[in-house]
Order: C-alpha cells, then sequence, then structure tokens
C-alpha cells in the first residue's frame, strides 16, 4: 500500500545520479514528481520509467525551484529530494514505520541525518561534516519561500514540531573537481544577483577576511582536512565560492550606482 507522500526533485542532466534515488522512493510513496530545467540527457526518460511525473520549467534558483515542485504535489506530505540524495533502507523503514497509521496534527515535519557518500566508494573524498536536515514535511505546516536566485530552499516551518526519523540520506555530492567548481560558478553567482537585489552592503574589510575564515571553517571544522589533498582542493573551492559571491555583489552594486548616477 502506498504512502501519502509526494516526493519531488528538481534536476538537470541528471541521468548518472537519479537513478538510485528514485529506485529507493518507487512502490511505497503516492507520487513522484521531477522539475527540469532542461536536461539534454536521459533524465526525462529516466523519470517517467520510474512513474514519475516530468515537469519543465525555466530555472529561477534553488528556492524557487523547489517551491514550484512542492506545489505541483498532491499530497500535504512532501518529500524533498535532490537527485544526489538517496535514502538508507533504515530512513525507508523509519518513514513506513511512522506513516502506518495518522501522523499526529502538531507534527510539521522530519528531519534526517544527512551523510556523505561518494558515488564511487574509491575516491579520496571519505570525510565531511554530517548534519540533519528538515526534508520531509507537511505543507500545511512548513513550506519554501519562493524568491528567485534565493538558495535558502529548505522548508521554514509555521507551525508545529519537528522530530528526528531513523536512518540517513545518503549524499552522492561530489563527483569531481570540475563538477563541483561548475555548480559553485553557478551558485555565487545567483547568491551575488540576490544580495545585490536585496540591497545587502558588502564591506571591503569582510571580502578580505571572507575567504581565509571560509577555508579554515571548511577545513578544520567540515573535517576536509582529513581528505588529504583532495580536501585541501574542497576546501579551497568552497572558500572561494562564498568569496566569489561577495566580490560579484560588490561588483554589481558598484554597477548599479555607476548606471544611476548617470540617469
Amino acid at each position: 500500500m502506498k504512502l501519502p507522500i509526494s516526493v519531488y526533485y528538481i534536476t538537470l542532466n541528471e541521468q548518472e545520479r537519479l537513478p538510485e534515488s528514485l529506485e529507493k522512493v518507487q512502490g511505497w510513496v503516492d507520487e513522484i514528481i521531477v522539475v527540469d530545467s532542461g536536461s539534454t540527457d536521459r533524465t526525462q526518460e529516466i523519470a517517467e520509467a520510474a512513474g514519475a511525473r516530468f515537469v519543465h520549467h525555466e530555472w529561477e534558483g534553488f528556492a524557487s525551484q523547489k517551491a514550484f515542485a512542492a506545489g505541483l504535489c498532491r499530497n500535504d506530505w512532501v518529500l524533498d529530494l535532490d537527485a544526489d540524495e538517496v535514502l538508507s533502507d533504515s530512513l525507508v523503514s523509519s518513514i513506513q514505520r511512522v506513516f502506518s497509521g495518522p501522523v499526529e496534527n502538531s507534527v510539521a515535519g522530519f528531519r534526517m541525518r544527512w551523510v556523505l557518500s561518494p558515488p564511487n566508494p574509491r575516491h579520496p573524498f571519505q570525510h565531511d561534516k554530517t548534519k540533519k536536515i528538515l526534508r520531509l514535511y507537511n505543507r500545511k505546516r512548513a513550506e519554501i519561500v519562493s524568491e528567485k536566485d534565493s538558495n535558502n530552499d529548505r522548508p521554514q516551518v509555521r507551525k508545529g514540531r519537528v522530530l528526528d526519523l531513523e536512518g540517513d540520506v545518503l549524499h552522492r555530492t561530489l563527483v569531481s573537481l570540475e563538477q563541483m567548481e561548475r555548480k559553485y560558478v553557478q551558485l555565487s553567482s545567483e547568491q551575488a544577483r540576490f544580495l545585490a537585489r536585496k540591497g545587502r552592503r558588502i564591506s571591503t574589510v569582510r571580502l578580505f577576511v571572507e575567504f581565509p575564515l571560509k577555508f579554515l571553517k571548511y577545513y578544520f571544522l567540515h573535517r576536509q582536512v582529513l581528505n588529504g589533498w583532495f580536501g585541501l582542493s574542497v576546501a579551497i573551492t568552497a572558500a572561494n565560492r562564498n568569496f566569489m559571491r561577495l566580490a560579484k555583489a560588490k561588483e554589481l552594486q558598484m554597477n548599479q550606482e555607476f548606471e544611476s548616477g548617470r540617469s
């Protein structure tokens, strides 16, 4: 018997990682929605073969895409997954156990542990900081706020409690440094546009301290020091993404001020 849960994804050229994630939700959830922003590979074919509803939607930022996808779901309870995230067997059992009967009205959603799991077990990227994230939520009590170029794509709880589930979301995130760099170029540009549009002022002092502080955070707090030369590369790339979002935002603000001064 399928549970009254809709699973939604946002995708772009995810033919390599999507199948494993879909396999873990097929058969026991009521609905699968895949919102795609223009894949040119077999993403659509794979999604439809798994019984998913495939919808094209032009990219407007992570938060907007996910809010749009959640809005297509027919169930109140929705599970937000990325194509590179795979539910562990213990997490699937935990969800099925919770939803085997009525869920208390006071519950807004469920957190699950998010752990690194490289697609290739021989990959040098083996250690990262784990965290708990809210991914299964009731749309009547929590929502993702749709805002162009915003990367705040996590559900915001409006009312109710958030409980923890047993089991992990396996994050098959990093395929290569090239893939990571491409993703971060896009992400830093979107974040810069968002900061500029909001009028967030970027001080020169912050620009000078952003990279070293973020590098130390990723290298030591996120345990990239344990990943050897590859961890050093990841920490530098991640810190540079944080720096570039601010530098790009400051550049946009400077250009806006110049244009307004000419008018």
